[in-house]
């Protein structure tokens, strides 16, 4: 089953509407919660007053920050860099509010209607401060201070250095430097972020229901801030519409709701409305790269030289630096770069926290770096791709050390054939004749472009992932994961894993997620790590229950264990196929006073889970190929090539269905996508009248090749896929709208190249191709 592209397994309860979404979750005695929000960027708290809120029918109650204690608990931290200022979150605003949408005070009423109409009953003090947006002027003497402890506003300052960069610069033939920046966007899954909480009046045991992506540490950090034994809190996430990275992560509602349901009694649900969504969701991608590269005259790369400036917003969450840290230690990405330094500064600005989103840094870095390549190309008088060729790393250097450790893991490139990829990329773009093809074009007054892009991504971090694979005396297996997946298709993945151990239909195996209550540790579904961490250890599970299934097997029948196999649902004495025992009779045996061997424990079962801090780099390909309207700057992107290496694929079809997913927001993020704030701190991206996403339309078909080169870091010989589209795509797609008008004099070095930025660019540069003379 491991390599065979079967349809997904969860798909028919989905496609007839059968799911269960946090919303879906209803108890007697319900209530709803609605948060109050800062309307201001910056400003002094100083007074609030739930009074009247209380008051009004149908509220059964109201707080604000100085109901929660004297003390109340911060969001944690997961990672704590030398340099590092901290700056932690509060459930509810205390002294200051710091972006538009922090929350200041909750309603819990009858309805949500009922809870909306009574914040606005809440009378709120506030004292108007000045507001910084940019980062690279918020880390500028004289700035508007967010934390005193940071009166530079710098939360930490990362370097990540390898070689003898100065040496490298002083003996280089060319040092080009540009400055590259990308944007601020987002996640945007159709679900949005949703929390009931439920105390239990038996067990005191309080259930949560959220849409999370890691419900463990849920779990645990709640344990922390309410301040009770982890024993007493269940998480479970049921159906997840969407991800993306942006729900792993901690928010203010994931404590506020369970605390609420504490204080009243009763079930308490908050669902998160799409202005909410845009207002406080963890904001990701937006960084500032200046960066510089030594080189040969013939291209070949002596070394780097970067700093970036990350945009964390207002606070840091739980993983608020992994952005910065990944983007400086993914720089050189696959190249051979003998030297290198980046600084990575992380900024705290007037704007909701930014957190990780798909790809985590990789894709800043990548654009950075692709872009600057084309640039160097172009310099050079050099072909872009013979740049690229030159300087890729080959598979007799694998496993290369790069010397840099991220707050993740260690930067050793496991395994790949880099050229390999690049080739066939290439001949499946039809890159040789495209020179061609664009000046044919160019003669008939079409504007049009390829983009290349050449990235590696961080797949499959530790520290550890849990799965139980059990064998019920009905004979029908079930498996519990620590994963939490929300669209990836990783149910039918891990059933393909364990029906090939256990000789069973994938399709007769039930897989069940994110539920703490079934399995004591589990990390969840982030970094591409399915695959690679759940997925081996539901193999070491089904493992241990084939060993045990074997040897009941053979002590039912009376022979040696090494006499028996495993085949199509029985287990039979090798051979003799008739001599066989089922699923349903060896889990029958298994149990307490089954017929078992002397001194085997009983039931058929197994808990097991994979432990690994070396995670292994996946990579790939990606072309695009685009279209400029002269007139308009409309781009349109027409045929796209991915060539992606990954390991072992478990599931053809799944892993193609990750990589377009991937690809389409990318290019949203390329082309359309962007978190915009006024000067004064007002967010200007608060629906779908102001941030565009790609629909069907837009995005094209991807054409998709694939090579195994199996890691060596799992059993399985996996690396993990899932984030690639959406690191490749975003500079795939912006080096083709360059490579479209860079002969007009335009340069590209920043994103998103929206159409009125494309027409700007090519006017600015004095371009006037046919139609010209519009105003955009």
């Amino acid at each position: 089953m491991v390599g065979a592209s079967v349809r997904r397994m969860e798909d028919p309860r989905l496609l007839r509407g059968e799911a269960a979404f946090v919303d879906d979750i209803r108890f007697p005695g319900l209530l709803h919660m609605a948060v109050l929000r800062s309307p201001h960027a910056h400003a002094r708290l100083l007074s609030v007053d739930v009074r009247a809120a209380r008051e009004l029918p149908g509220v059964v109650d109201a707080f604000s920050a100085a109901d929660l204690g004297a003390e109340p608990p911060g969001i944690p931290f997961f990672y704590n860099p030398e340099s590092f200022r901290p700056a932690p979150q509060y459930p509810l605003a205390t002294d200051t509010v710091r972006y538009v949408g922090e929350g200041v005070a909750v309603v819990v009423a009858e309805s949500r209607h009922l809870a909306e109409d009574a914040l606005e009953l809440i009378e709120v003090d506030y004292e108007l401060l000045e507001a910084v947006v940019d980062a690279y002027a918020a880390i500028q003497p004289g700035a508007p201070v967010l934390h005193e402890n940071a009166p530079d506003n710098v939360a930490a300052t990362m370097v990540y250095e390898s070689g003898d960069v100065e040496a490298a610069f002083a003996g280089a033939d060319r040092v080009i430097s540009k400055r590259l920046d990308m944007q601020r966007y987002t996640g945007i899954p159709m679900e949005t972020r949703g929390v009931v909480g439920h105390r239990d009046a038996v067990t005191a045991e309080m259930t949560i229901w959220a849409s999370t992506q890691w419900p463990h540490t849920m779990r645990t950090v709640l344990a922390g801030m309410l301040a009770v034994p982890a024993r007493s809190i269940r998480v479970i996430t049921p159906d997840i519409g969407g991800g993306f990275g942006i729900k792993a992560d901690f928010y203010p509602e994931d404590f506020l709701v369970p605390f609420a349901a504490g204080r009243v009694g009763r079930p308490v649900k908050w669902i998160e409305d799409r202005n909410e969504h845009f207002l406080t969701i963890a904001h990701s991608r937006e960084q500032i790269h200046e960066v510089e590269i030594a080189l040969r005259d013939d291209g070949t790369i002596l070394g780097l030289r970067a700093r970036h400036i990350t945009d964390c917003g207002a606070y840091q969450r739980p993983l608020g630096l992994v952005n910065a840290s990944l983007a400086g230690t993914s720089l050189a990405g696959i190249y051979r770069v003998p030297a290198l330094r980046v600084e990575a500064v992380c900024a705290s600005t007037n704007k909701a926290p930014a957190s990780a989103y798909r790809g985590a840094g990789a894709p800043e870095a990548t654009f950075a770096r692709e872009r600057l390549l084309d640039i160097v190309a172009r310099e050079l008088g050099m072909d872009r791709a013979e740049l690229r060729r030159k300087n890729l790393l080959t598979p007799e250097e694998m496993p290369y050390d790069t010397g840099l450790v991220s707050l993740e893991a260690a930067v050793i490139l496991d395994s790949g054939s880099f050229p390999a990829a690049f080739e066939q990329a290439l001949d499946m773009a039809d890159y040789a004749g495209f020179a061609a093809r664009q000046q044919a074009a160019r003669e008939e007054g079409r504007l049009i472009g390829m983009g290349i892009c050449v990235y590696h991504q961080l797949t499959g971090t530790g520290p550890f992932e849990g799965g139980s694979v059990r064998v019920d005396p009905t004979g029908e297996v079930t498996i519990n994961s620590g994963a939490a997946p929300q669209g990836q298709g990783t149910a039918t993945m891990l059933a393909q894993i364990a029906a090939d151990e256990l000789q069973v239909p994938h399709d007769t195996i039930k897989v069940v997620f994110g539920d703490t209550g079934r399995l004591a540790h589990g990390m969840g579904t982030y970094a591409s790590r399915n695959a690679v961490m759940a997925g081996t250890a539901v193999m070491m599970a089904s493992t241990k229950v084939r060993e045990k299934a074997l040897a009941l097997a053979a002590h039912l029948v009376e022979v040696d264990p090494s006499d028996m196999v495993l085949e199509d649902g029985y287990a039979h004495v090798k051979g003799v196929p008739t001599t066989r025992v089922s699923w349903a009779e060896i889990a029958a045996a298994a149990t307490p006073g089954g017929n078992r061997p002397e001194g085997m424990e009983p039931d058929l079962e197994s808990v097991q889970y994979f432990e690994n801090m070396a995670a292994p780099y996946s990579y790939g390909i990606h072309i695009a190929e685009v279209e400029v309207d002269p007139d308009t700057g409309v781009t349109t992107v027409g045929r796209y090539v991915v060539v992606n290496d990954a390991g072992t694929i478990v599931n053809p079809r799944n892993a193609e269905g990750q990589i377009a997913g991937g690809v389409a927001q990318g290019l949203g993020g390329a082309l359309m996508e962007e978190l915009v704030y006024a000067p004064d701190g007002q967010p200007q991206s608060t629906s779908f009248l102001d941030y565009l996403i790609p629909g069907s339309l837009d995005v094209p078909d991807v054409e998709i090749g694939h090579l195994e080169t199996k890691s060596p870091l799992n059993p399985l010989g996996v690396k993990g896929m899932g984030e690639g589209g959406a690191i490749g795509g975003h500079s795939a797609v912006a080096n083709a709208v360059a490579d479209a008008i860079e002969h007009l004099g335009c340069t590209v070095t920043r994103t998103p190249l929206k159409p009125a930025t494309v027409w700007e660019l090519m006017r600015s540069a004095g371009a006037a191709p046919a139609g010209a003379g519009t105003t955009a």
